[in-house]
């Protein structure tokens, strides 16, 4: 593969969206609408002339849900408007294109019928691109587009996406006519997030054996003497500012940085993606969806003999767990890893 993730090791459920769509890994039960979504542009740009059926698509969904599993380099997600929670489409991230530059990654959409005309395209690659800045090491994204296929080469209008940089480069040795986005990506950031006890410091050991800077709450609390949680508010935010001035300053000598502690709110998450906007840095949250029963038996086990094995009171971690504020994607780039 041209393109690889932070880690390539993690698999998870990839979430992005904004104020209109979701997109997300697709499913089983999309087959049907991909089917009924079906029509004579479709057909013609997408599917190379073949009417889509039902036992087809479902096989080719099979495949992508075992790419992304696997660590395949075609990562396509669904299109899913938010407001009736209908798929609308589909957008795909090859991240291994034959004949294009290393470091190059083809980006393609299609829109149903139902649902063009409202920008959902340009949405989507809009946010296809926001992931692979954040979360690979990809430097350029493609369009592609037939000279013929008018709405296709309106996306590649999109005044966001002009404004970040997508310009017309000229026909491609394939006959399609190619638009860039070069991917301006100072470092990259990860918010490991989740409740004590799902995981989050052993997922960002693996992040800082990949050259991942790590920055970690309960360590630079234990290093202060504090042996029991939660610390009061002075004590957390001074431990917060700690690593906040950390994180600016890897962040401005180009390190790349995993950021651990639990992210329990939307506030918290919030100020950390502010904090690091006006570098040029999008973070992406790594949600540990440990299940439930799994993280108390964890802590019913520590001991508190260190940072990362500090004892929490059954009440506590149940407290813990209830008063949890999940991430959701129009936060940003999300990946949802199952650590259970």
């Amino acid at each position: 593969m041209t393109v690889t993730e932070a880690v390539a090791g993690v698999r998870g459920q990839v979430l992005l969206g904004d104020d209109l769509l979701t997109l997300r890994c697709l499913q089983d039960v999309d087959a049907g609408a991909m089917v009924d979504g079906d029509d004579p542009d479709q057909v013609r740009w997408l599917n190379d002339g073949h009417p889509s059926d039902l036992a087809r698509t479902r096989e080719w969904i099979g495949r992508n849900q075992h790419e992304w599993r696997e660590g395949g380099p075609r990562r396509n997600l669904g299109i899913v408007d938010r407001a009736t929670a209908a798929l609308a489409g589909m957008v795909e991230a090859h991240l291994a294109l034959p004949d294009l530059a290393p470091g190059t990654v083809n980006v393609a959409y299609g829109v149903f019928p139902a649902f063009r005309g409202r920008g959902y395209a340009a949405r989507a690659v809009r946010l296809v691109c926001t992931w692979l800045g954040a979360a690979t090491d990809a430097r350029t994204v493609v369009l592609r587009i037939d000279a013929d296929n008018a709405p296709s080469l309106g996306v590649a209008q999109d005044d966001a996406l002009v404004r970040a940089g997508l310009v017309r480069v000229g026909p491609g040795s394939d006959g399609l006519v190619h638009h860039a986005l070069p991917l301006r990506r100072v470092a990259r950031v990860v918010l490991v997030c989740g409740p004590a006890g799902s995981g989050k410091s052993t997922l960002a050991g693996r992040l800082e054996r990949d050259g991942f800077v790590r920055l970690s709450f309960d360590e630079e609390a234990w290093r202060r003497g504090h042996r029991d949680h939660p610390l009061p508010g002075p004590v957390a935010a001074e431990v917060h500012g700690v690593l906040r001035a950390r994180l600016v300053a890897h962040v401005r000598a180009g390190r790349d940085v995993v950021v651990d502690t639990s992210f329990w709110s939307r506030a918290s998450r919030a100020s950390y993606r502010a904090l690091v906007a006006p570098l040029g840095v999008v973070p992406v949250t790594y949600h540990l969806t440990t299940p439930r029963a799994e993280v108390l038996r964890r802590l019913a086990g520590r001991t508190g003999s260190g940072p990362h094995d500090v004892a929490v009171p059954a009440r506590l971690a149940r407290a813990y767990l209830d008063g949890f504020e999940a991430p959701t994607p129009d936060e940003g780039p999300l990946l949802l890893v199952d650590a259970g």
